[in-house]
């Protein structure tokens, strides 16, 4: 048997396949390129408005989590930070920060979920914190989805803590929404726009419209364009939809807003229930030459809650203005100050296990409910039962 140096068989292998694969990703790219004009003049593609605000209060919330192993179990931490920045011009003449932490200890079960609705929990007690203000900003962006996808869901809900923990935050959160779905943006024209700016669901709107056509948008679409998708699905399935998504966004440009409900069922499986029947839109928007592509969230539906396409301009547009820098990580200015402010190193969490530790050895906590516990029973032999 004839020996062969791995790194030859890479060196050949690549020289044979290099030619068929330069020309597979050449033809899809001449695809995207013939096809998104076509998308773009069906207005499924539509320039972000440059609009002039006076000044802008804005409010950005943003989470984070960190674990360890500890104790048999696990040691988590937990944080959300409030930013708000008031923009007058160019100029940035106003900041207030708030935030809320949760340091504690849970069993190895459904970790990465459980994790998830801590951070939900802190980002909503901030929410419940910010609308119990008399002056509530024009925008409030977080970097949590406001639905909680089937995904995130506690999937061991037998297991009491578990069902515990998932039934107080169903409590937190539906509790804010049914006091204050009606004081939020489009309910209340006057209300704040809550926005989750997030980057997933590339490719959402064409799915929608493939799903729902015409009643996929609040915005209206052309309807050749709506046949087309049909018509070249797996053909721009093929292509790759995050090739599409970069091929049609260019800078300065948004996709059309798009119903959640138009991409089935399965959506509406998310939680809050309160919010999925109620109903929310999303689109994509790239701002600047190397921001990356932004998937906005907010409430909306087809009834009372309709967004025309001026108002999304608006929305976007507002987004657009609180971006300051053209960068990779850049994001609107509240948002990107909470999520470079809000921490929760590992090195907090491993002297926070080691003053456990050390409690734990020194039996400090034993020692401080045993205090007092003679006197307690000399107490109560002498005045009889305690209640």
């Amino acid at each position: 048997m004839k020996s062969t140096e791995l790194a030859k068989e890479i060196t050949a292998t690549m020289t044979l396949r290099l030619p068929g694969t330069t020309g597979k990703i050449a033809n899809k790219m001449r695809y995207i390129d013939a096809t998104a004009p076509k998308l773009i003049r069906g207005k499924v593609v539509r320039p972000i408005i440059q609009g002039q605000f006076e000044k802008v209060r804005a409010t950005g919330i943003a989470c984070i989590s960190n674990h360890l192993p500890a104790f048999g179990g696990i040691l988590y931490g937990a944080a959300a930070l409030r930013h708000d920045v008031t923009v007058l011009g160019n100029n940035v003449v106003d900041t207030y920060q708030d935030s809320r932490i949760d340091i504690n200890d849970i069993n190895y079960l459904q970790t990465r979920q459980r994790l998830i609705w801590k951070e939900y929990s802190l980002v909503y007690e901030l929410l419940t914190e910010l609308f119990s203000e008399s002056n509530l900003p024009h925008l409030i962006l977080t970097d949590t989805p406001l639905l909680i996808a089937r995904g995130e869901q506690g999937s061991n809900l037998e297991e009491d803590d578990i069902k515990q923990e998932w039934n107080i935050l169903m409590t937190v959160m539906t509790k804010f929404w049914e006091e204050n779905i009606k004081r939020i943006y489009p309910e209340n024209p006057n209300g704040p726009m809550l926005v989750s700016v997030s980057r997933r669901h590339f490719g959402a709107v064409l799915n929608a419209i493939r799903l729902s056509t015409s009643d996929a948008s609040p915005e209206t679409i052309d309807l050749e364009t709506l046949a087309l998708i049909n018509q070249e699905w797996d053909r721009l399935r093929e292509a790759g939809i995050m090739r599409v998504m970069n091929g049609m966004l260019s800078p300065g440009k948004r996709t059309a807003a798009y119903y959640y409900d138009a991409l089935g069922p399965e959506v509406l499986r998310a939680q809050p229930k309160i919010i999925s029947k109620y109903g929310l839109i999303g689109l994509h928007a790239r701002v600047g030459i190397k921001t990356p592509v932004w998937q906005l969230e907010t409430l909306g539906n087809r009834e009372s809650g309709r967004w025309t396409t001026e108002e999304i301009d608006r929305m976007v547009s507002m987004i657009a203005y609180l971006t300051l820098y053209d960068n990779p990580k850049t994001l609107p200015l509240p948002l990107w100050y909470a999520k470079k402010l809000v921490r929760m190193p590992r090195s907090i969490l491993v002297n926070y296990m080691r003053e456990t530790l050390r409690l734990l050895r020194d039996r400090t906590v034993d020692s401080a409910w045993l205090d007092g516990i003679d006197s307690f029973d000399d107490e109560s032999n002498l005045e009889g039962e305690v209640l």
